[in-house]
């Protein structure tokens, strides 16, 4: 069984060392800079305002506006690096291409940088998921969805597998981004917003994380790569195991996401039920 080279990849894994240590300092710095003084305007009232006074209640969907606001930057910032990454790679749109010429000892400089952005994000929020954020009916389930992620990001990096898992981070993004727009336009009350972006999310999730990722990109690592001639690739089933895992998850926030939508045509009301 072949196994990694761990010395061939020092230079990435300090960039996502320093990347990792700077997000929880990145999030300081923008809650305190920009995020409250916009979700104290947008929520609080002028007279809470000028008295100081803020409400529980008011405070914690300040508090959840914030991490809302942080996780919209991150994952638009995620989405431009990866369309920037891999606009021009071969594999973006030939799954193919993530088989050929493996393993590929060297990646484009800038594909190396979105795969320590992505990586250096997901092992910044375990922390702090368990040290920062507000824990929701779903912890569980999120902490594993961050840690299955993590093992997956760095086992396709060292493993030869980036071209696949490039692929797999960028499908991602757009639902957490509409996911998060759409919440900080319910917390603000802008209610058609809301509205269309939660139509988004539930068009984008189901296309990309219940289509494309199990019918398009495991169905590539469980079958397509043998098709190919030459000896069969390690860890492919393993890989494919893992994203398994990642589609049960996604599966599972669906329904979530069903249940939403339910509500708001039953009773017009847009909540996150998680927070229940």
């Amino acid at each position: 069984m072949l196994l990694p080279d761990l010395r061939k990849h020092q230079s990435e894994a300090l960039l996502f060392v320093v990347l990792t240590l700077c997000v929880p300092i990145a999030r300081y710095l923008l809650q305190n800079i920009l995020y409250l003084p916009i979700a104290r305007l947008v929520l609080v009232s002028a007279a809470q305002r000028r008295s100081g006074h803020v409400p529980a209640k008011v405070q914690r969907v300040v508090d959840k506006f914030c991490e809302s606001f942080w996780k919209l930057s991150v994952y638009g910032t995620l989405l431009s690096l990866g369309v920037y990454a891999l606009h021009d790679q071969p594999w973006l749109t030939d799954s193919v291409n993530f088989w050929r010429d493996w393993p590929v000892e060297a990646l484009p400089p800038k594909v190396q940088v979105y795969y320590a952005a992505e990586g250096a994000f997901y092992a910044a929020s375990v922390g702090m998921l368990l040290l920062w954020e507000e824990r929701r009916r779903d912890f569980p389930v999120m902490m594993l969805h961050h840690l299955t992620t993590c093992v997956l990001i760095a086992a396709s990096y060292c493993l030869g597998y980036a071209r696949i898992g490039s692929v797999v981070m960028l499908l991602h993004e757009p639902s957490d981004i509409f996911l998060e727009a759409a919440k900080l336009a319910s917390y603000a009350g802008a209610e058609a917003p809301s509205t269309l972006l939660f139509a988004a999310l539930l068009l984008s999730w189901c296309s990309l994380r219940l289509g494309l990722l199990p019918f398009w990109v495991i169905r590539s690592a469980l079958f397509e790569v043998r098709t190919l001639s030459g000896p069969p690739l390690p860890y492919t089933d393993i890989l494919a195991a893992m994203l398994g895992v990642l589609v049960v998850l996604h599966a599972y926030w669906f329904c979530l996401i069903a249940a939403i939508a339910w509500r708001k045509l039953s009773t017009t009301e847009l909540r996150d039920i998680r927070e229940d």
